[in-house]
């Protein structure tokens, strides 16, 4: 499984939309995060926005999410 499909399943599993996404790996990483950046990480490879999706954003998230109580499994 990509990291990009990591991170959908972690949006759709924890309910969060992708600025609460953004907003969690901003606080958990002391570093800027903004909706694009995980808007351009979810954006078909053929799109000239799309970016890859890092491992550090995967497990941040889904740490953050872990901490909350969310389902992330």
């Amino acid at each position: 499984m990509t990291n990009q499909e990591l991170l959908r399943e972690l949006l759709e599993k924890g309910n969060i939309s992708q600025a609460e996404a953004a907003a969690l790996i901003a606080e958990e990483t002391k570093r800027p995060c903004s909706v694009r950046t995980v808007r351009a990480w979810l954006a078909d490879a053929s799109l000239p926005s799309a970016r890859t999706c890092p491992d550090w954003a995967v497990n941040v998230l889904k740490e953050s999410l872990k901490a909350q109580g969310k389902p992330v499994e």
